[in-house]
């Protein structure tokens, strides 16, 4: 019977996507990732395999636990134009605060931006993010769609823009929170426009 790790494999992953978060992939060297998760080189190559895996693992706890998230409300049953558009909102309040996504962005766009030119293995994990977002955006517009508030044709275009838009702020707050909130708030203005003027009584 071997002997029980002294560690805990979820606190390790957290504690390396943060590193990687905050750094980037190349910029993390195997010495950070010891110092940070509090493991050895030895104990990390075994329990992942290699930095690279570590790497794609960490991009999996991303997306489980702060895409999911964030994205959580799209999806609602109960989901309506507002919900979209305050997406947009909240994430215009969280530029405007020292959290993680305000300095760093998100990490799931850095890789994009830094590695799925030249990898592969990353490649796929991107283009399931973009999935996932034109997914949601689409199944909050349809929810607006079947309430009457937007016309139902709009709604791919719509998700496929959002999506692109999304991904764009992502960039922008690396460069400016500031204007990334600003950005924020003018996308869920224009959001709010597009529902249907409601019918006069008369």
């Amino acid at each position: 019977m071997g002997r029980p790790k002294g560690y805990d494999r979820d606190d390790v992953l957290v504690a390396a996507r943060n590193l990687f978060w905050e750094r980037g992939y190349e910029a993390t060297s195997i010495s950070d990732l010891e110092q940070r998760t509090g493991l050895n080189r030895s104990s990390l190559y075994q329990e992942f395999g290699s930095k690279h895996e570590l790497f794609e693992a960490a991009l999996e706890c991303y997306a489980d636990r702060v895409i999911t998230v964030l994205l959580a409300e799209l999806c609602n049953d109960d989901a309506t134009l507002d919900t979209v558009a305050g997406l947009f909102t909240r994430l215009a309040k969280l530029f405007r605060s020292p959290t993680a996504v305000a300095i760093h962005g998100c990490l799931m766009v850095n890789a994009t931006a830094e590695l799925a030119a030249h990898d592969e293995r990353i490649r796929p994990a991107a283009a399931k993010y973009r999935d996932q977002l034109r997914s949601s955006f689409k199944a909050a517009l349809s929810k607006a769609a079947q309430n009457g508030e937007i016309d139902a044709n709009t709604v791919a275009t719509r998700a496929k823009l959002l999506t692109a838009t999304l991904m764009g702020v992502w960039l922008t707050v690396r460069i400016d929170p500031h204007d990334a909130s600003s950005l924020c708030k003018t996308v869920a203005d224009e959001v709010n426009s597009w529902r249907k003027p409601e019918p006069s009584s008369r």
